[in-house]
């Protein structure tokens, strides 16, 4: 996305913008249990392995807090009822087995990285993919919602989300 300011040219990357503010969204929805989910017509079996097993008491709470609805079906199964409203276009059973492992790699001990790692997780694959043509009323959407957070600036894996290209530069 391209916005004149009074310096010159601010470029905002459409898709880290996107993850920013999907991130916030996400991650007030788990530290307030207001995900809504949106259930499935037929649910997705999900086989873990023993070690992702052991991780889903510690992170079941969050899951649903998301908006996912899991039902435990024994030997490490899970039916996947219910996935987040916002998720469209991504596949339910690799997201679980991506978040279960970032889950994993933080660390079960540590609540707010679990949590911080799960709405990264889920912002990252619902995000605007890149080359999506966006419409005039989307990009002041997104913008207005990037600026609207403390942290517009960059993703929270710290990826730079606005450049200026300053009138100097432009000149050159």
């Amino acid at each position: 996305i391209l916005t004149s300011v009074k310096s010159g040219l601010m470029l905002i990357d459409q898709h880290r913008a996107h993850v920013r503010i999907l991130f916030d969204q996400f991650l007030s929805q788990i530290k307030q249990k207001k995900g809504v989910s949106q259930r499935t017509l037929f649910p997705e079996i999900v086989e873990l392995s023993p070690s992702e097993a052991a991780m889903i008491p510690y992170i079941i709470d969050d899951l649903e807090a998301i908006g996912f609805d899991l039902g435990h079906l024994g030997n490490n199964s899970y039916a996947i009822n219910g996935i987040p409203s916002e998720i469209t276009n991504t596949d339910p059973v690799q997201l679980m087995h991506n978040m279960i492992g970032k889950s994993i790699d933080t660390g079960s001990d540590i609540k707010d990285e679990i949590q911080e790692s799960l709405a990264l997780s889920m912002a990252n694959a619902a995000a605007i993919p890149y080359g999506h043509k966006l419409s005039d009323e989307e990009m002041n959407k997104i913008t207005g919602q990037l600026f609207a957070s403390s942290a517009h600036k960059h993703t929270p894996d710290g990826k730079t989300i606005i450049s200026l290209l300053e009138d100097d530069a432009i000149e050159k």
